[in-house]
């Protein structure tokens, strides 16, 4: 996976799950049956239905190799396991709640979130993914489905349009902006081949005086290529330290030496460097409404979610997972 740093709010994934311990209390079982176990109902939320079937395939996708025949009886794995049931309760209420509101995913939706995860991968690494963890795509993208689903009906019901005033945007500048002190950053721009005979190849043209962002597209396999390299801000300890400390040690306008890792044979050079520095209430002023709007969503999500919970039939078939 690419090294390639985005700094991205992703505002509903954090906070799509802060109430589901509210329900740790919901419980039911089914009586046993000549039901085929795989066929067997693992959650009900009024007509919604989960098989164990399904709940297994779900499971898979998020934690390949890990559940194993001769897995089953090991605590970790069942604790996994039980996590997971909790929070597909929590995404199954959410989901009975689209169905009233008639909310959909429509293909184009899920294709385009598709490709935004595509993106951060090198070529044919995405799919490869897949065949190397033996994981169903098709599984993966239904699951991906349902979670943008949850977030779509998530938006409409909570988060309404920001309604914030310029006096509480200051005062809430006031209170939290010695927290977002920043550290020393830099701007670079990243080459990423597969080879070191490449990389040595590239390196000597750019030394040579070859524009970089040229030669990014014609050989770079990180997703930043389309950006001519350009990695945006980084800040210490957003890189893993092979790569941090000969990149904070470059001036400005300097190339780094050929650096392998995992991911292949890396080339930085350094835009621009910035010191440490307090950001003012312009800069911020994103950054606040996200944060005030992560906070009401937040106190509004617990009584949203227990008040669907109680106007719904809910059965749980813990013993079967």
């Amino acid at each position: 996976m690419s090294v390639h740093v985005r700094v991205c709010l992703r505002l509903i994934h954090i906070s799509v799950f802060c109430g589901f311990m509210l329900l740790c209390g919901v419980s039911g079982c089914s009586s046993k049956t000549e039901t085929p176990a795989e066929n067997q109902v693992v959650i009900r939320v009024d007509d919604r239905v989960l098989t164990l079937a399904e709940f297994n395939e779900y499971f898979e996708a998020i934690n390949p190799g890990n559940d194993r025949e001769d897995d089953k009886d090991n605590t970790a794995i069942r604790e996994a396991r039980l996590g997971f049931l909790l929070q597909l309760v929590e995404e199954m209420i959410v989901l009975r709640r689209a169905d009233e509101l008639h909310l959909q995913i429509s293909p184009q939706e899920l294709d385009e979130a598709v490709l935004d995860f595509k993106k951060d991968y090198p070529e044919t690494a995405f799919e490869d993914l897949f065949l190397k963890q033996a994981v169903s795509f098709e599984a993966w993208r239904e699951r991906l489905g349902r979670r943008l689903l949850v977030e779509k009906v998530i938006r409409n019901e909570l988060l309404k349009e920001d309604s914030a005033t310029p006096e509480e945007i200051r005062d809430y500048y006031d209170k939290h902006h010695k927290e977002w002190s920043r550290g020393e950053e830099i701007r670079a721009r990243h080459i990423l081949v597969p080879s070191g005979d490449q990389a040595n190849n590239v390196l000597e043209q750019l030394q040579n005086g070859h524009d970089f962002a040229k030669l990014v597209r014609l050989h770079s396999m990180a997703p930043e290529a389309l950006d001519g390299g350009d990695m945006g801000y980084i800040a210490r300890g957003q890189l893993p330290s092979s790569l941090e400390e000969p990149l904070f040690d470059l001036e400005p306008g300097n190339l780094s030496p050929v650096i392998e890792t995992p991911y292949g044979f890396h080339i930085f050079q350094v835009i621009e460097k910035r010191e440490k520095s307090v950001p003012n209430i312009e800069e911020s002023i994103e950054r606040i409404r996200q944060e005030m709007q992560k906070e009401r969503l937040e106190v509004a999500y617990g009584p949203w979610l227990a008040e669907l919970r109680s106007r719904y039939y809910i059965e749980i078939n813990k013993e079967i997972i």
